[in-house]
């Protein structure tokens, strides 16, 4: 945990004296904003042009490898929650799984990055916007984390790089496996076989 992870938690954790129109807000947050933006993903894989799709996959993949590593870090490496601290009020039932890094932080951090490295999602009419939305829906997701007393700062900020970096990795990947494959279809193509 970071030396200012209790301070900064107290800070933004929701209180007694916090209105319930904050936790009531925080709460959809964290519950239903990330089905909607998978319902949403969903949609696009199903529905956007191909070009899209293929980025949409590759971010797909990018939250699965983030995922995946949060997974076996939290395994490898269990954290307490602040409840386990005693740190402030938990507004909502959560189980007592190991904390660090938060899967929502590092999904939806993967998400942000993901569409921000896709290219043709950038070059859609509104697709700058969509990426501006997804990162603001990614802090306040994680506020939210804080703010119902489920995370400490440090599991925000520790998903948060981990999904940055998991998304970078796959978009990386994604293009050279794209570049690889245009090179052997116009070496292909370019080249005829004779007997």
């Amino acid at each position: 945990m970071l030396p200012l992870d209790h301070s900064l938690f107290l800070l933004l954790n929701a209180d007694a004296a916090t209105p319930a129109t904050v936790v009531a807000v925080a709460k959809w947050l964290t519950l239903v904003l990330p089905m909607v933006l998978g319902g949403t993903i969903i949609g696009a894989l199903m529905f956007a042009p191909a070009p899209v799709q293929r980025d949409l996959l590759v971010t797909v993949a990018g939250i699965g490898l983030a995922a995946l590593v949060a997974y076996a870090i939290r395994q490898h490496w269990p954290m307490p929650r602040p409840s386990q601290l005693d740190w402030g009020i938990q507004w909502i039932t959560h189980t007592e799984r190991a904390a660090f890094p938060s899967m929502h932080a590092t999904q939806i951090f993967a998400l942000a990055q993901g569409l921000l490295l896709s290219t043709h999602i950038r070059e859609m009419p509104r697709g700058r916007l969509v990426i501006a939305l997804t990162w603001v829906c990614a802090l306040a997701i994680g506020w939210s984390r804080v703010c119902l007393g489920l995370h400490s700062p440090s599991d925000i900020l520790g998903g948060a790089i981990l999904g940055v970096a998991a998304a970078s990795i796959a978009a990386l990947a994604g293009r050279r496996l794209a570049l690889t494959a245009r090179g052997r279809s116009s070496a292909y193509s370019s080249h005829p076989a004779h007997p």
